[in-house]
């Protein structure tokens, strides 16, 4: 019976239909994900298409969907027989009940893994293809997709169909199947807010039914040459998720009844007596033979709230919205912000989580609900019968397009109502409704509404709702794959506009012009549509799409073909507008096209690249900031010197982005006329500039946006809140090697060779110049800027002068001394905080309704200056300003005694929770210390320059932050840039290279850095180490003969130290090193005197990688922290805890360690405080047995 069920199961979807159909769209998923370069799921950079982690990564990703095509197969195979009312007649029968369930889910289950095996034949095949780039592929090993597709694919496929099944037995019915696999695959993306903070991901690990969270945390930190070719095996946490829920799959089919047949459901006998209502009896003259027109209105209303009701008063809608409301709880009550600290819950933030939220719910509303609302009365059979009532077809179509709407925009009350509310919890008192009803109501609701109008079309030209469903999803589908052939458009993706955020600073900028103009264009679109679907409506009986057609002018009649006529015409000329102001009055640019001008750009201009500029000296500028009109009219006197050996004849210049007028007058000199294709023009002197001289000369330009842009905005010149810098604002002299493509496969396909991504160590040509390239050497600087009458422009330098003229303000900057040829300019309506610290002006300029870190930025400041001050030398200006700029961009930037910071990573961040690491105080921190390290001290432009100023700005930020917050705090921030730095290193896309030699790898000179510094200066001591800092500082303040490298940062670092220091300091700068330390055992006994005898078992290795992470050991002798504490070190709220911290020599391999404390100890621990980079920090700590 078994088999002879499995077979049956395998030849009835082997005949039907949806079998192929799946598996050819699963297969051509796959397949384009191999041969398309814009798609990867795993991959990029040097992490082959056909290795072991892309491959893994996509069969587990492509999993989370095939709960669908579990629930197709599986659920539909348990629902057979009641589906097909043969229950009665197949039980009747003596069958046994195992043999026969269990082989029919069985059977079902294999067809689940034949359809999904179209996945890894799909990138096979892919990756045979004759036109895929072939260095994004590696050996073809079959290992890697059998591996995957068993270990990983396959049981979750079969723990998904067992609890479908089970399911299906329980509730007898696909609706229910469909429902619970809605809601597990939004709870499943809910959870991943938790699961990727490192305190949930070993949690998450462990009950991801899919494994895709498990396969993560095995191959969290794996290397380049481990995504290649590493092949996950059955043990460890994948073996207890595999065992876990393989086990909770058992126990589901069990509950199934697998061992028994089905209860057959029996239907009520009718009662004896029951009377029988007598048919009413209808005269043929109370008949109304025709509709009259005036009574439409009621109609419409009368059946919009049927339809309405039919919606709402359903276990679906009740299902949606509580997934509504729990999609957004529980993101609220956690910490999911930077550094696992949140921002307070202004209703900017909670536009943005409920849009965020709520896509994948109404895209299943619009898929489920316009088709069981436009198929309704055909579904229950009614169709005639209801068809045959008087009523015009505009009722029966207005009425379900209307109350699917409402049931999109109750969701969106329930989200809205359930923020509002956190707002009130958390004290938020200014709501901003206004703000909800705009964005979500205009910016988000309108397109799906517009959405809907295209699901109610599909569904009236298909034969079945199942059909219109297929259509409307793989419409969507289809867009995204254009999208990356080049047809990103939002003129060509229904309902959609250029995303644009929203700042508190800036309100909607420039979005609500775009936005009302592109929803114009697809609103006409959507009418002509929902005309055309009331033309082709089904009314009566069933006839083909092509009769509907050919009856189409007779139903629309002339009313409705002029107003399909008119939406057309609207829809012409709204398009034929947006292709002008997006394609021919701005620029528009594909990812290729960027690319391809970018190589051309390479190809044609390579050979200036050593070719000597002229290098600013002194900058007197006039700047006119017009914020409503947003642009910016410039006019700069400035003095250059050629300080190469080589006389200079001409000069490429590059016209910076939004500026169309741009004029350099130099004497002697000539503009060409500029290349609209690359945007640069050459200035040609009659008589070279020879070396040492100087020249004088003028810039003046125009910065101006206009019309409407797809892409390319620009976010610095803004209605309020207005940041730029030099470097984006003027025209650059020489070839840009920043224009340059660095992804090594783009260039090959380009026919370009790989490229440094920084000039070598070693390459003395480039120590005359710092890491902002031959024109950042330093500058005499002056300005005067001015701005609309109610808002306030700063540049660097202190305020000489400030008036009005002409009903705008004027402001006379300028520096007292030598600075950067790096400065920025601003200009908003600001709030300003003042105070006085040490003879120094600090001040922080903000937007009214961000007030609650200003203390804490300005108290920053204060310990920052101090702290600075004494361990490296004296702060070089007499004030410090902080300015915020709209959140569109998410960083903050140190000028010369000027530092803008972004609205969204600081100003907004709520610091109300202690326990919280404060990333509020270390930027404001970090950014200070960049008037040291960056401005006083600058780096040789060669590998290895942002060292210099990145990660001593990221040492001297912690010593303050330790100072203020203590060792409990600096360890969860120590802990979050180990996790960053391992995981950069397992994303990067080149090759990993060390501290030393670091080519502006964030995740290097940020996160290892940090880690790097703390290290060292655990073992020369703080007041060491700064000593040390502080004559690398003297000697290269305001230097430029040559700039410092960090060759002479690690000589300086290693002042003083014995030959283990330095050797030490050798390692962590000159070499990737890695430490495996895992503390094996820990007990403790309370001794005869009442103290505590500690012994720890410590496994320790020391390992060596390559730039690919190909690791080798290596020989440890080290002095480590072994520390015991009272409590959880990862909890760790007071220096109390700490009950021993001392270092001791470890060895390779197993090292047995006594201690004797006072204080009966709870948690021991190896390097406790995370000093050293451990692939692997959680297995330092454990808990004592007693």
């Amino acid at each position: 019976m078994f088999s002879a069920m499995l077979r049956f199961e395998l030849s009835y979807y082997l005949r039907q239909p949806s079998f192929y159909v799946v598996a050819l769209i699963l297969f051509l998923i796959s397949f384009l994900s191999v041969v398309s370069d814009s798609v990867s799921i795993g991959s990029g950079g040097e992490v082959l298409k056909n290795g072991s982690f892309a491959i893994a990564q996509t069969l587990l990703t492509l999993g989370i969907f095939a709960m669908f095509l579990v629930v197709n197969f599986v659920g539909a195979s348990a629902l057979r027989n009641n589906s097909h009312q043969m229950e009665e007649l197949i039980y009747s029968k003596p069958l046994a009940p195992f043999a026969y369930q269990f082989g029919r889910f069985t059977g079902s289950y294999l067809v689940v893994l034949l359809v999904f095996s179209a996945v890894p034949l799909g990138m096979l095949l892919g990756s045979f293809m004759p036109w895929v780039d072939a260095s994004r592929f590696g050996p073809t090993e079959l290992s890697y997709y059998l591996n995957a597709f068993f270990l990983l694919s396959a049981p979750s496929l079969f723990i998904l169909s067992a609890l479908f099944y089970a399911i299906a037995r329980r509730f007898r019915s696909m609706l229910a199947l469909y429902l619970v696999a809605v809601v597990l695959l939004v709870f499943y993306i809910l959870a991943g807010n938790f699961a990727r903070l490192p305190e949930y991901r070993q949690i998450a690990a462990l009950l991801d039914p899919f494994a895709l969270r498990t396969y993560a945390d095995i191959a969290r930190y794996w290397t380049i040459i481990e995504k290649n070719s590493e092949l996950v095996s059955v043990s460890g946490v994948l073996l207890q998720n595999r065992l876990l829920w393989l086990t909770a799959a058992a126990v589901l089919l069990a509950m199934a009844g697998l061992f028994k047949l089905p209860q057959l459901t029996r239907v009520a006998d009718k009662k004896p007596g029951t009377k029988t209502r007598a048919t009413p009896v209808i005269l043929m003259s109370t008949l109304q033979l025709k509709a009259s027109s005036y009574s439409a209105l009621p109609m419409f209303f009368t059946r919009m709230k049927f339809e309405f009701k039919q919606v709402i008063v359903t276990a679906p809608f009740l299902i949606l919205g509580l997934l509504t409301v729990a999609n957004l709880v529980g993101p609220m009550f956690a910490d999911f912000g930077w550094y696992g600290t949140s921002n307070w819950p202004l209703t900017q933030t909670m536009v943005s989580d409920i849009t965020g939220a709520m896509g994948l719910i109404i895209f299943v509303v619009a898929v489920y609900y316009c088709a069981e609302v436009v198929w309704r009365e055909r579904s229950s059979g009614m169709g005639d019968i209801i068809d045959s009532l008087p009523v015009p077809n505009l009722v029966f179509w207005l009425a379900k397009f209307v109350a699917v709407c409402l049931v999109m925009l109750l969701l969106y009350a329930f989200a809205m109502a359930t923020t509002v509310v956190f707002q009130l919890i958390k004290g938020i008192e200014n709501l901003e409704l206004l703000q909800y009803l705009v964005r979500l109501g205009y910016f988000t609701l309108l397109p799906f509404i517009l959405t809907v109008v295209l699901a109610f079309f599909l569904q009236v030209i298909s034969p079945n709702k199942y059909v219109g469903m297929g259509l409307f999803v793989g419409y969507f589908l289809l867009t995204t794959v254009l999208s990356s052939w080049g047809y990103g458009h939002s003129i060509y993706n229904f309902a959609t506009s250029p995303a644009v955020g929203y700042s508190d600073l800036n309100g909607y900028g420039w979005s609500l012009q775009s936005h009302s103009w592109y929803m114009l264009y697809w609103g006409a679109i959507a009418a002509v549509l929902f005309i055309v679907g009331y033309g082709l409506y089904h009314r009566g009986p069933l006839q083909k799409l092509t009769v509907r057609i050919r009856q189409l002018p007779y139903q629309l009649g002339r009313s409705g073909m002029v107003a399909a006529g008119a939406c057309v015409l609207l829809s012409v000329g709204s398009g034929s507008f947006l292709i002008q102001q997006t394609r021919y009055l701005n620029s528009y640019q594909t990812a290729e096209q960027r690319m391809d001008l970018q190589a051309e750009y390479e190809k044609q201009f390579a050979s200036l690249k050593d070719q000597p500029i002229l290098v600013t000296t002194r900058v007197k500028a006039e700047l006119d900031i017009y914020p409503q009109a947003r642009e910016i009219q410039a006019r700069l006197l400035l003095n250059w010197q050629n300080k190469s050996a080589e006389p200079i004849s001409r000069l490429l210049v590059n016209w910076p982005a939004h500026t169309e007028q741009l004029t350099i007058t130099i004497d002697n000199a000539t503009l060409s006329e500029r290349d609209a294709r690359f945007r640069q023009s050459w200035l040609t002197f009659a008589e070279p500039v020879q070396p040492g001289q100087q020249v004088n000369g003028e810039i003046r330009l125009l910065r101006q946006n206009r019309g409407i842009k797809e892409n390319n905005f620009d976010y610095s010149v803004l209605e309020n809140g207005t940041f730029i810098n030099n470097w984006d604002l003027l025209p650059r002299f020489g070839y840009q090697e920043n224009y340059e493509l660095q992804d090594r496969h783009e260039r090959q396909k380009r026919g370009l060779q790989p490229r440094p991504r920084a000039n070598k160590l070693e390459d003395k040509r480039f120590y005359q110049q710092n890491f902002f390239g031959q024109d950042g050497n330093f500058i005499q600087f002056e300005a005067v800027v001015s701005t609309s009458a109610d808002q306030t422009a700063l540049v660097p330098g202190y305020l000489q002068r400030q008036w009005q003229q002409y009903g705008r303000n004027y402001f006379h900057y300028k520096m007292d001394q030598p600075m950067v040829n790096f400065y920025s300019i601003s200009s908003g309506r600001y709030e300003v905080a003042r105070e006085q610290h040490k003879g120094i002006n600090i001040e922080v300029y903000y937007h009214a309704g961000h007030p609650w870190n200003v203390a804490r930025m300005l108290e920053s400041v204060r310990d920052s200056i101090d702290y600075f001050s004494d361990a490296f030398g004296p702060y070089q200006h007499r004030q410090l300003r902080i300015i915020e700029f709209p959140g569109y961009r998410s960083f903050a930037q140190s000028f010369a005694n000027t530092v803008p910071y972004s609205e969204q990573i600081g100003f907004i961040t709520d610091l109300r929770d202690p326990d919280n690491i404060d990333p509020v105080y270390y930027v404001t921190a970090h950014e200070v210390a960049h008037q040291w390290w960056g401005h006083q001290v600058g780096a040789a432009d060669v590998q290895g320059s942002a060292v210099i100023s990145e990660s001593l700005s990221q040492y001297a930020a912690l010593m303050v932050m330790q100072q203020k917050y203590g060792r409990g705090n600096i360890r969860k921030f120590m802990r979050f840039e180990l996790d960053r730095y391992l995981a950069g290193r397992s994303a990067e896309r080149i090759g990993e290279q060390p501290l030393l030699r670091s080519e502006n790898q964030s995740y290097i000179h940020y996160q290892k850095g940090s880690v790097v510094m703390m290290a060292i200066a655990d073992r020369l001591g703080e007041a060491r180490l700064n000593a040390n800092l502080q004559q690398f500082a003297s000697r290269y303040q305001y230097r430029s003969d040559p700039f410092p490298t960090t060759e002479d940062l690690v000589r300086f670092i290693s002042l003083n130290t014995d030959e283990a220091e330095a050797a030490f300091i050798r390692d962590q700068f000159n070499h990737i090193t890695l430490y495996d330390l895992r503390l094996a055992t820990a007990s403790s006994e309370q001794q005869a005197d009442g103290r505590y005898k500690v012994q720890l078992t410590v496994i320790a290795d020391k390992l060596r990688a390559d730039e690919q992470g190909q690791q080798n050991s290596e020989p440890l002798s080290e002095q480590i922290d072994i520390g015991l504490f009272s409590a959880d070190p990862d909890k760790l709220s007071n220096e109390k805890a700490v009950l021993y911290l001392q270092k001791h020599k470890l060895i390779s391999g197993e090292n047995t360690i006594e201690l004797i404390v006072e204080q009966q100890p709870q948690f021991a621990g190896v390097d406790p405080f995370v000093k050293l980079i451990d692939r692997d920090s959680a297995d330092n700590i454990k808990k004592l047995s007693h």
